[in-house]
């Protein structure tokens, strides 16, 4: 099927801008660059078809956002910063580059909080722990508490907060958690799946998650970093 052609796109300019995945990876590339970028050195940064960074620099080219610099054996682009929509392109990729970072530093403070009751260490596993997740997916949240009377109590604390990720980021918060008991015999016995989700977990607060599950329990303390 032929790609649909962009129209009527000085009224809507940001269609014609950030209309496909493919010109947000391609204006993304171009905005963190410090010095103008062969067409070839953008495709091998974007990981995608060249083709398909192709008909992004071709458009992107055609609206003025990005320039194409004449001189040299190959074709050399940046972002135009002369633009009209430069700047409010630049905030919102400068936004979108602290995301993940922000969403990370409101699960740390809770966690941070929740050290003095018990919680030994925080981790995101799952899909968004090797950055697989899909849009609306839960976001997987594995604490390890020093006993089970406390566990409860960490997980309201992460309940509380996940009534304000949602409006903000728009995620919502699957939390698992167990006291340090449970969760070693479960590694004792643990599966190749398991060990995986493990190992790539994406660290949040506390010792880190492997050590936690191996370390002797009477060796654990509350200051674990």
């Amino acid at each position: 099927m032929a790609k649909k052609k962009v129209t009527g796109w000085i009224r809507e300019p940001l269609a014609a801008v950030l209309g496909t995945r493919a010109k947000v990876v391609t204006l993304r590339i171009l905005w963190r660059a410090a010095t103008p970028l062969p067409y070839r050195e953008v495709v091998r940064r974007s990981g995608m078809a060249y083709g398909s960074i192709d008909r992004a620099l071709g458009e992107l080219t055609t609206t003025g956002v990005v320039e194409e610099l004449e001189g040299g054996r190959e074709r050399r682009v940046r972002l135009r910063t002369a633009h009209r929509l430069a700047a409010a392109l630049g905030n919102l990729l400068q936004v979108e580059s602290d995301f993940f970072s922000a969403l990370r530093i409101e699960l740390r403070t809770v966690a941070q909080g929740c050290e003095e009751i018990g919680l030994l260490t925080a981790a995101l596993t799952g899909a968004v722990a090797r950055r697989e997740e899909l849009l609306g997916s839960a976001v997987d949240l594995l604490l390890i508490v020093r006993d089970a009377k406390a566990v409860s109590r960490c997980v309201e604390q992460f309940e509380t907060l996940d009534e304000l990720l949602a409006p903000r980021f728009g995620v919502q918060l699957q939390v698992i958690a167990y006291d340090l008991a449970t969760a070693q015999t479960m590694w004792r016995t643990r599966t190749a799946a398991a060990e995986r989700n493990v190992r790539e977990a994406e660290h949040v607060m506390g010792a880190p998650l492997l050590d936690v599950l191996s370390k002797p329990a009477k060796s654990q303390t509350f200051n674990d970093h």
